[in-house]
């Protein structure tokens, strides 16, 4: 991990983010890529659709996805790789 890299307060994940977080997972349980092809999966991981690092709306609901955590760190895998927030194809 970089050392210089800001505290999770200071990147936008404080109390409010924790609370809408714990909301949207009681809402969406389950990983929506995994529905996408049938599996039932508990979500562990609220996702920016919209990266905070490309303007995406923090705590808008229409900004946040469930997801595994694999699909998780699959997903920022390609995008620090690609600037895709999305599965490789």
């Amino acid at each position: 991990m970089d050392d210089r890299r800001e505290s999770s307060a200071r990147r936008g994940y404080d109390r409010t983010w924790r609370r809408v977080r714990l909301f949207h997972l009681q809402e969406h349980p389950l990983c929506v890529v995994c529905l996408e092809t049938g599996q039932t999966t508990a979500a562990t991981e609220v996702d920016h659709i919209a990266p905070l690092t490309a303007g995406g709306e923090r705590l808008d609901s229409r900004n946040l996805r469930s997801l595994c955590e694999r699909h998780h760190k699959q997903i920022t895998a390609a995008y620090r790789l690609t600037g895709k927030n999305e599965l490789p194809t």
